[in-house]
């Protein structure tokens, strides 16, 4: 594996570690956005958008390259097999090699890219997962108080009360109700959050399964390569 393809696959597994790190369930969503507030964190988001449009734009001229590369070497292996003169056991090893290599790096990259989208959208839910949590949080203790200050003006009033004390107590009604329509919002887009951010968490859980399943096949046609490698040397030391 090449330095460029290394340095792919050290960034696909510290994604991975990251969105597992932002998905633990001890941790909430007010630490992080405490984290992401931050004075370093506050002075690297300042180019948030021109370090992830250039990362994106990185791992998608890799995915390319990838492809490319897996549509090459297939050609050639096609062409190789095509030619009877030229087929050789030790020469399709070599070239069942590169083929493979070419897959890995394919799986790799597309990887890579795919948890870049995972971890930017997942930042952006926690973040307003814990706005839409202290607005809600806000809402609630505005309206605890209107409430409080209008049962102390409904029980100082008496059976007497005059048109200026029934205008106040419309008013504190008409907060009330407006305090308790603004709760419901929060409350709703906190739902709402809270299910963006289920979905990302299992969508990121399959992604590690294929990850996985992939990991297994790759291994997998190692084992075979080196076995049809060694029987090719079997073959030529007789």
């Amino acid at each position: 594996m090449s330095i460029l393809w290394t340095i792919t696959a050290a960034c696909l597994y510290t994604e991975a570690a990251v969105i597992t790190l932002l998905l633990m369930p001890f941790i909430s969503s007010r630490i992080w956005n405490a984290v992401f507030k931050s004075r370093i964190v506050g002075r690297l988001s300042s180019y948030a958008s021109f370090y992830f449009n250039g990362c994106l734009l990185i791992l998608g001229l890799m995915v390319f390259e990838a492809v490319r590369q897996v549509r090459y070497q297939n050609h050639v292996y096609q062409e190789l097999k095509s030619d009877p003169s030229i087929f050789k056991p030790e020469t399709e090893s070599v070239y069942l090699m590169k083929l493979f290599r070419a897959q890995r790096n394919l799986y790799i990259s597309g990887f890579c890219l795919f948890l870049w989208f995972v971890f930017k959208r997942l930042v952006t839910l926690i973040a307003d997962h814990a706005r839409v949590t202290a607005a809600g949080e806000a809402s609630l203790a505005q309206a605890k108080s209107a409430t409080e200050a209008a049962q102390r003006l409904l029980t100082s009033t008496d059976g007497d009360r005059d048109d200026t004390s029934e205008h106040e107590s419309d008013a504190l009604r008409d907060e009330i109700d407006a305090l308790k329509a603004k709760l419901d919002t929060e409350v709703t887009a906190r739902k709402y959050a809270e299910t963006q951010m289920e979905a990302i968490k299992k969508q990121a859980e399959q992604v590690s399964k294929e990850y996985d399943r992939v990991s297994a096949e790759c291994q997998q046609l190692q084992k075979e390569l080196a076995a049809v490698i060694g029987d090719d040397r079997d073959k030529k030391k007789d």
